[in-house]
């Protein structure tokens, strides 16, 4: 929203042009799905493999939002370069991550609270 408020990108494509500047196949739909698969498949190995899948998750994203802006009107570098756009996929990345591993950070209580959840809908069913 701030990139298109200081007039670094626009969206000339957006589903509802009267409601938002931005464009919600691209901000609320691409991005959360982009960074929900970044979290859920990222390596538990050492530092350098977890740095190589950042660094390729960031590449690829990149070349798409690049590959877009290059070729439909969906994305409109105005005062922005590509690479302003690797950095910004960075601290998206980095927050999600960082507020995934602080959400998830106990993980007996999610334990706990599915096996309480298994025996609740097991009583249940065998009450019928």
């Amino acid at each position: 929203m701030l990139l298109v408020h200081f007039d670094l990108l626009a969206y000339p494509l957006r589903e509802f042009p009267k409601a938002s500047v931005l464009n919600i196949t691209f901000k609320v739909v691409w991005t959360p799905v982009a960074s929900g698969l970044y979290y859920i498949y990222r390596p538990r190995a050492n530092k350098l493999t977890k740095c190589f899948y950042f660094a390729a998750w960031i590449s690829l994203l990149t070349l798409i939002e690049g590959l877009l802006a290059a070729n439909t009107d969906l994305v409109e570098y105005v005062h922005f370069h590509w690479s302003f756009m690797a950095i910004v996929l960075s601290i998206i990345l980095l927050s999600v991550h960082g507020l995934a591993s602080w959400f998830f950070r106990d993980r007996k209580v999610f334990r706990k609270e599915a096996s309480e959840r298994l025996v609740y809908n097991c009583s249940i069913g065998s009450s019928f």
